[in-house]
């Protein structure tokens, strides 16, 4: 209640930018639905932005335009949600597909027992250049395992 009643008093002074940390962690499912509309909601007029940091991706995978990656104090990824959700991939290769590829052709990578996932930007072109490695949709959450716990 306390978030809620905090994020309709920063909406009721004609507020152009709201800086949210954590908003919705500790909320139960339904008001953290809520939430998240409210937001949206402000967003709706473009004068209006939100910078939120959050831990909680499916959030942010629901109300983020862009995600900036942040680690160690550092930016390692800044990019649009949809070009991140749509155009990224992971491949998983076999240890002799993944020593033919090119460096240029991922971002980040992690070895998993047999198997190595490959963070991919461009999944479409990756797939029409490498038919024989099998390329699956990403989650936030995986491509922030990926770039912080992977290789590079």
């Amino acid at each position: 209640m306390t978030m809620k009643l905090a994020t309709a008093v920063a909406m009721s002074h004609g507020a152009k930018l709201l800086l949210l940390d954590e908003a919705t962690s500790g909320l139960d499912p339904i008001v953290r639905e809520e939430m998240l509309d409210l937001f949206l909601e402000f967003v709706e007029h473009e004068e209006h932005s939100i910078l939120m940091s959050s831990h909680i991706t499916s959030d942010l995978e629901k109300v983020a335009d862009y995600i900036v990656f942040m680690h160690k104090g550092r930016v390692i990824l800044s990019e649009s949600k949809d070009n991140l959700m749509y155009n990224y991939g992971i491949a998983r290769c076999k240890a002799e597909q993944f020593h033919a590829l090119d460096q240029s052709e991922y971002v980040a990578y992690r070895k998993r027992g047999l198997q190595t996932e490959v963070l991919i930007p461009d999944k479409l072109r990756f797939s029409k250049e490498h038919h024989g490695i099998i390329v699956d949709d990403v989650t936030i959450d995986e491509i922030m395992l990926l770039l912080v716990k992977g290789d590079q």
